[in-house]
């Protein structure tokens, strides 16, 4: 049960402190494995607390500049030696290049930046941004996610760990054992909430929970996870999911609501998007084939027809399509990988015995 313990909130294995993370002598030097934040905007949003404080969000950039560095400082004291840091933060369509200011405060703080992951809030009707109601610019729909690290001897990532199946099948064996590749580092999450009002009841706006859940399982053997900005702790909830320990701040907390999102990462479940070059392709193939009576599938009958029916396959598991076609497919597919083994097996026990005469 979520337990409030003076100034902070713990909730199983996850701890909120309510105060600002220019301070976090709560936790020890290099205890930290990740660190996932999004920073405050400087935008003229206010955040409003259960204790009543108001911070209106519009610092001089000097300051609001300044006060970054100083937290990004106490981020590199706790973080371990191998430690890695994303940073989320977007561009609005009037404050083009805050971004970039933001990313160097970090640098100063003795950060490396690695690379820049874009992550795409909406795409093709999937997820939600805020519009800015205006005819002189085009809506924002994605923003950065910073990789930085502490030292770059010492850090590892897993890109596969995060992977997505190969558009060409043919490339299983090439690149790879098995059916999977790096996924790249455009992101597509839709962002589940868009902001409203002015005052912000408790951050409506908060990133998904896909977005820290992806950077946890990007980086092996993580056990402890910081997030300095935590507004309603998406980044918790992630943990949560995820069994890791995992500490936020907040100086302006909404109790009940930072509650209910950590509790959300019990049952998140991250979703897999249909692969959009796919599925006029596959749409195609799965026309034809009910347009035809078949009491079972025709077998498959070279490695080209088995590239498209396995990208079927995928397009239809991706889309929770369940069916008699679909169980037939994949006897096809199987049937296919079948008899290609016992191809291969074939040719390398000839090779051996060639190479023993």
């Amino acid at each position: 049960m979520p337990k409030v313990q003076g100034n902070k909130l713990i909730i199983e294995n996850q701890t909120v402190f309510f105060k600002s993370s220019e301070d976090m002598s709560e936790l020890d030097d290099e205890s930290i494995d990740l660190i996932i934040t999004s920073p405050p905007y400087n935008r003229g949003k206010t955040y409003s607390s259960d204790f009543g404080e108001f911070h209106n969000d519009s610092m001089e950039d000097s300051e609001y500049f300044s006060f970054l560095t100083e937290v990004w400082k106490e981020c590199y004291r706790v973080a371990k030696k191998h430690a890695i840091f994303f940073l989320n933060i977007g561009d609005s369509a009037n404050d083009q290049g805050k971004s970039e200011k933001v990313a160097l405060s970090a640098e100063k703080a003795s950060w490396i930046r690695l690379q820049d992951i874009i992550w795409i809030k909406t795409f093709l009707g999937r997820g939600h941004y805020t519009p800015t109601g205006g005819s002189r610019r085009l809506n924002n729909i994605w923003e950065h996610l910073y990789l930085f690290v502490k030292n770059k001897k010492d850090y590892e990532i897993d890109p596969k760990a995060i992977g997505i199946p190969y558009a060409d099948k043919s490339n299983i064996g090439r690149y790879s054992d098995s059916d999977l590749r790096d996924a790249g580092n455009v992101w597509l999450i839709g962002y589940e909430k868009t902001t409203g009002a002015t005052i912000k009841k408790g951050h409506e706006a908060p990133f998904p929970i896909g977005l820290p859940y992806r950077c946890i399982n990007l980086v092996p053997n993580v056990k402890t996870v910081l997030d300095p900005f935590g507004g309603t702790c998406s980044t918790l909830a992630a943990c949560l999911k995820l069994g890791v320990k995992g500490y936020a701040y907040e100086k302006y907390p909404r109790i009940k609501v930072i509650e209910s999102r950590i509790l959300e990462g019990k049952e998140y479940q991250e979703s897999t998007e249909s692969l959009i070059p796919h599925l006029e392709l596959s749409i195609k193939l799965l026309v034809e084939l009910t347009s035809k009576t078949y009491n079972e599938l025709p077998k498959i009958k070279s490695k080209v027809e088995y590239n498209i029916y396995s990208i079927l396959n995928e397009v239809l598991k991706n889309l929770n399509y369940s069916s008699p076609l679909k169980l037939s497919l994949e006897k096809r597919i199987k049937s296919f990988e079948h008899s290609l083994n016992s191809k291969r097996q074939q040719e390398k026990r000839y090779k051996q015995k060639k190479l023993t005469n």
